[in-house]
């Protein structure tokens, strides 16, 4: 049987298989693109985007789009590396 594990939040709890970490979101940045998407649908309010070591700011550095895009204020170059962390919705 499964370990059923659960993190609590302000509104309840999540199931550990919800949390996605370190997700290289898509397109690949070039430079120019400052629109990127996630794998899956995320709950709003729990993108965390990442670029190269800082942790971007929501609504300073970047602004949750839809459910599986967001947009960053200035494009990441060719040679950096972008990641997120989110809930599934």
């Amino acid at each position: 049987m499964p370990i059923r594990i659960e993190y609590p939040l302000a509104t309840g709890s999540v199931l550990a298989s919800a949390m996605v970490k370190h997700e290289i979101p898509t397109p690949a940045p070039n430079g120019a693109l400052t629109v990127f998407t996630t794998a899956n649908a995320y709950e709003s309010g729990t993108l965390e985007v990442f670029r190269d070591q800082s942790v971007l700011l929501k609504g300073v550095d970047f602004t949750e789009t839809t459910s599986t895009t967001f947009t960053v204020i200035s494009a990441p170059a060719a040679d950096e590396v972008l990641w997120v962390n989110y809930i599934k919705q």
